[in-house]
């Protein structure tokens, strides 16, 4: 996706008048105030969010089998929905006292029997089914 994107705007590249890796796309992130996160790190601007967000939403639509574009789409989104849910968990005075409390979920602070008496379909329920069936996973 990333090439389709550089060739498509390759033309456009003379219009930054800048040579080298940054100059292959003239909406560079780092000219938005992105920092590089990792080593090799390619930042990405507005525009190129937005339209990596659009093509990944297509192509997971298109076939869900693809898991790189799902990954790609939450990549590209999960800012805003994080930032969301953080403004209304502020609001809520639970939510206020777990965002200042930050405590850590592990196996030892979880009360599985409790978890086990909440209704079907409730997330304690879902959890407590992700952690049957993935619990090997985390002690292998």
């Amino acid at each position: 996706m990333a090439t389709l994107l550089r060739s498509a705007l390759r033309p456009l590249r003379a219009l930054g008048g800048r040579r080298g890796p940054a100059a292959d796309v003239w909406l560079r992130g780092a000219r938005h105030g992105a920092g590089l996160l990792y080593p090799g790190h390619l930042p990405t601007s507005p525009l190129q969010k937005a339209l990596l967000a659009a093509g990944s939403a297509g192509m997971a639509l298109y076939n869900p089998y693809r898991h790189d574009m799902v990954a790609v789409l939450g990549e590209t989104t999960g800012y805003y929905a994080l930032k969301f849910l953080r403004d209304q968990m502020r609001k809520d005075p639970e939510g206020a006292e777990i965002l200042q409390k930050r405590p850590r979920i592990s196996l030892s602070t979880l009360d599985l029997d409790k978890l086990r008496s909440l209704p079907e379909g409730s997330l304690g329920q879902e959890y407590l089914r992700f952690l049957d069936v993935n619990i090997l996973l985390i002690y292998s």
